[in-house]
């Protein structure tokens, strides 16, 4: 069943016509496309990257806002650009890359299922078809086994949070439907408290959060600098708020939960400890 699922999805990636010449120079724009690349055994292609990213070497720098990111790219003469979906209606980079003839790959990377066709495209792009098709075997295998720990157990609400001003509980950004973030808490055994919202990254003010009392807060990347300081930015939600009440919200120090590439699996696991530990 797998095999059968992994070559319709092949196809489904397949559109696109295979490159003349392997990708040899890249630049990646993007955590998660660095990861693939690396997990792909390719990292020596690799001649920059993100601040973000883990190369796992020492790259050049080029920074993930596209349009200053223009000339340092063109200045490295790469034969690969791989990027996210933009929405911007002027695309600096792709007009600037077209005219000298440099490649952009451009995927998306919201849901999932995104982050496997991720994989198979940059293998195409590659020319490391069979390695794209054995990750992504790698990360079914490794995403089944990291929500087997919860299955069956109690759903409990969980608000996952990604943005908020320091100190205190205010101009916060969070996890709605559609996206990643939320398919991983569904996958960890929780049920996003924003699961009816109509936005994929909703803001939320103070009176929301009380109104909607999660059990579980996931706080990723908050502005302390400690774990200890990022809890009692939430105290004084202490009376209202389940998950601050019993002592329930789990600060996240580093972006691995935000990047949405072959690391998935962990997160998941990651989050299984959080929410049902």
């Amino acid at each position: 069943m797998r095999a059968a699922w992994l070559l319709l999805l092949a196809c489904a990636c397949g559109e696109a016509p295979k490159p003349s010449t392997e990708a040899r120079r890249i630049v990646s724009l993007r955590p998660s496309l660095t990861q693939i690349v690396v997990e792909l055994g390719a990292a020596d292609r690799l001649v920059a990257c993100t601040e973000a990213c883990d190369p796992g070497r020492k790259l050049p720098r080029v920074s993930w806002r596209e349009a200053s990111a223009v000339e340092p790219i063109l200045w490295l003469r790469p034969d690969l650009v791989l990027r996210q979906e933009v929405r911007a209606e002027r695309d600096a980079l792709r007009r600037a890359l077209e005219k000298v003839g440099v490649r952009l790959l451009v995927v998306p990377s919201e849901t999932v299922a995104d982050v496997r066709s991720a994989m198979l495209d940059v293998g195409r792009a590659l020319a490391l078809e069979s390695r794209a098709v054995a990750l992504v075997e790698r990360f079914e295998r490794e995403l089944e086994e990291a929500r087997r720990p919860a299955a069956g157990k109690p759903r409990p609400s969980v608000l996952l949070v990604f943005g908020r001003d320091a100190g205190a509980v205010a101009n916060v950004s969070a996890a709605g439907p559609g996206t990643f973030l939320h398919e991983m808490l569904e996958l960890a055994g929780g049920r996003n408290v924003l699961d009816d919202m109509m936005m994929p990254y909703p803001s939320l003010t103070l009176e929301e959060i009380v109104r909607l009392s999660p059990t579980v807060i996931i706080d990723i990347l908050p502005p302390e600098k400690t774990a200890a300081a990022a809890r009692r930015a939430w105290e004084p939600l202490r009376e209202a708020v389940a998950a601050v009440r019993e002592g329930r919200v789990y600060p996240v120090l580093d972006r691995s939960l935000l990047i949405p590439g072959p690391g998935l699996p962990e997160s998941v696991s990651l989050l299984v400890e959080m929410i049902h530990g």
